[in-house]
């Protein structure tokens, strides 16, 4: 599994800064509920802000549920921007994850 963590400044409707980009890659058994927050919380650590996730993510908590299990403070996407920056994670992390796996091309 890889992990995309994108730190950006974001407007409602556009990304104005992407201040960092980091890849976290896991190896695990099974995509359960606490595999995947730990590897949201390792790909998170020490970048500013909240964070903002797809609601599948985390499987389907409740965002006050999600964000004790993170420790911060986390939402999900309302404006353009934030399903933006997501598409954006999306496909870093899908980037990393061929790279990973050596299959680059």
């Amino acid at each position: 599994m890889v992990c995309a963590a994108i730190s950006a400044r974001i407007s409602p409707e556009c990304i104005e800064k992407i201040y960092s980009v980091r890849l976290v890659p896991k190896e695990a058994e099974a995509a359960d509920l606490n595999t995947v927050a730990d590897l949201i919380k390792d790909a998170c650590l020490c970048l500013p802000g909240t964070v903002v996730i797809e609601k599948g993510d985390l499987y389907g908590l409740e965002v006050w549920r999600a964000s004790s299990i993170l420790g911060r403070e986390l939402k999900y996407p309302e404006t353009i921007a934030e399903r933006t920056s997501i598409e954006l994670a999306h496909h870093v992390s899908l980037a990393g994850r061929r790279l990973v796996l050596g299959g680059g091309e």
